[in-house]
């Protein structure tokens, strides 16, 4: 294996853009126009987001979508950091919202759950 990475089809791509990019500051690598898509860094891994509802050659009989109901989860993207509670502050400031406030688990560290625009849940995590 030489890479990793997972594609979100997302509802509103230039909103999910803002998010990932202006918001959570992973590094964008590249972006196309027709249909909208763009692939990110978060350390080393690719994130990329897809807009909704289009067909690809390499996916035949697989149309994407965002999550219908942004009340159940389907895929958590986890993203360590090296102080949880500074990022969750910035996020504040930035008006991202939360499930809840950072949690300090028993064997150490602390995490916080944030919400993309279209509902995907993102953990930040710094590890014990």
């Amino acid at each position: 294996m030489t890479r990793a990475g997972a594609i979100l089809a997302v509802s509103d791509f230039d909103a999910s853009l803002t998010f990932y990019r202006d918001r959570l500051g992973l590094e964008l690598v590249a972006t196309y126009d027709d249909p909208p898509y763009a692939t990110l860094l978060a350390a080393g891994a690719r994130i990329s987001l897809a807009e909704q509802g289009h067909a690809a050659p390499d996916r035949p009989g697989v149309t994407m979508s965002a999550p219908a109901d942004r009340s159940r989860a389907n895929v958590v993207l986890v993203l360590e950091v090296d102080d949880a509670d500074a990022v969750h502050h910035e996020l504040a400031t930035e008006g991202v919202p939360f499930l809840a406030e950072p949690y300090s688990p028993p064997w150490g560290g602390s995490r916080f759950f944030c919400v993309d625009p279209d509902g995907y849940l993102v953990e930040i995590e710094q590890p014990a």
